[in-house]
């Protein structure tokens, strides 16, 4: 580009670093008369103005006095019972009862499985170790070979037997 006739070039400028340089070198320095920046008006050469003045305080009231009540537990609270009030009580439970090859397929669950464990500690000979676990396989056919419905002409259609959810 072409500069314009009669226009001058100003003069290159201190970089930043060197005024950086001569603000700090200044700093100490105090400021001429003839040198300041700042109104005559604003000099301050009588500070006593300037002290703290004594200003009056609030007159400050105590607080009311409220008589504090214990905290109360909640899980300690009870309702009152009613007397009037009938309670469910509910039948006593039929007895336990099951068939002869129930309780025989659990004996033999159970003692098969002490058998087996007297006979694999060496108390009782191997023989006895065969014998518990055959009895306790046995007892567990048994108990799940039985575990079907009494009455199979009462089934449902209904595959979820009754669960929606």
């Amino acid at each position: 580009m072409a500069e314009p006739e009669g226009a001058e070039r100003p003069e290159p400028t201190r970089s930043d670093d060197e005024l950086f340089a001569e603000l700090v070198a200044g700093f100490d320095e105090p400021v001429a008369e003839d040198a300041r920046s700042w109104p005559e008006a604003e000099d301050v050469a009588d500070l006593s103005d300037f002290a703290p003045q004594a200003r009056p305080r609030p007159v400050i009231r105590p607080l009311p006095v409220v008589q504090a009540v214990p905290p109360v537990d909640p899980r300690a609270w009870s309702p009152a019972e009613d007397p009037d009030e009938d309670h469910y009580v509910p039948p006593p439970p039929p007895p336990i009862t099951a068939e002869p090859a129930t309780k025989l397929a659990l004996l033999a669950l159970v003692g098969g499985v002490v058998l087996a464990l007297l006979g694999g500690f060496a108390v009782l000979p191997s023989m006895a170790t065969f014998l518990g676990v055959m009895c306790a396989a046995g007892g567990v056919v048994t108990l799940v070979a039985r575990m079907r419905d009494p009455d199979e002409d009462d089934q449902d259609d209904d595959p979820n037997h009754g669960a929606v959810v």
